[in-house]
C-alpha cells in the first residue's frame, strides 16, 4: 500500500489557508508550502514541521503528527494602533481550521488544531543583518490518519 498521508495533510493545510486568504486577502497575504528564504508579503504563512510517531497494531497503522505547523508572520505592530491583526487572523483561522476537521482528501484522517504559541522569527539577510517579524506557530499534535498494513 502507497501512502500519501504527508502529501495529504501538507494539502489539507493550504487549502484551508487559501480559503482564508480567499475570504479575507488584506489579512493573509501569501501562503508557502515550507518556510520562505524571506517575507516579502505580510501577514503569510507557511506549513513547517511535519515529525510524525507511528504505531502499529495487528494490521493497522496509525501516523500521528507531535509537530505538524502553520506559522503564521508579520510586522511587529505599532502599539498604539486599535486592534492587532495577527490576533484577529489567528481567531479567524481557529475557526476555520475547526470547521474543516474532516478536509484531508481520502477520508479517514483528522487535522487537528490543538495548541497555539507566539514566537518571534530572525531572518538573516546575505549582509549579515537580521529581521525580526512576529509570529504565531499554530501546532496540528492530533493530526492523524490510521491505515491497513501489507
Amino acid at each position: 500500500m502507497v501512502t500519501t498521508f504527508r502529501s495529504d495533510i501538507v494539502a489539507a493545510v493550504v487549502a484551508v489557508l487559501t480559503a482564508q486568504q480567499t475570504a479575507t486577502p488584506t489579512q493573509l497575504r501569501a501562503i508557502y508550502s515550507s518556510r520562505p528564504g524571506s517575507f516579502p508579503e505580510t501577514p503569510c504563512a507557511y506549513v513547517g514541521a511535519r515529525d510524525e510517531v507511528i504505531r502499529y497494531s495487528g494490521q493497522l497503522r496509525t501516523r500521528t503528527f507531535v509537530g505538524l505547523t502553520v506559522t503564521l508572520v508579520d510586522t511587529f505592530a505599532d502599539p498604539t494602533q486599535a486592534g492587532d491583526r495577527l490576533d484577529d487572523l489567528v481567531d479567524l483561522l481557529v475557526d476555520r481550521f475547526t470547521a474543516a476537521y474532516a478536509q484531508v482528501a481520502g477520508g479517514g484522517s483528522i487535522l487537528g488544531l490543538s495548541r497555539i504559541t507566539d514566537t518571534e522569527i530572525e531572518v538573516a539577510s546575505a549582509s549579515g543583518a537580521s529581521t525580526v517579524y512576529r509570529g504565531v506557530v499554530l501546532g496540528f499534535d492530533e493530526t492523524f490518519v490510521t491505515e491497513g498494513r501489507t
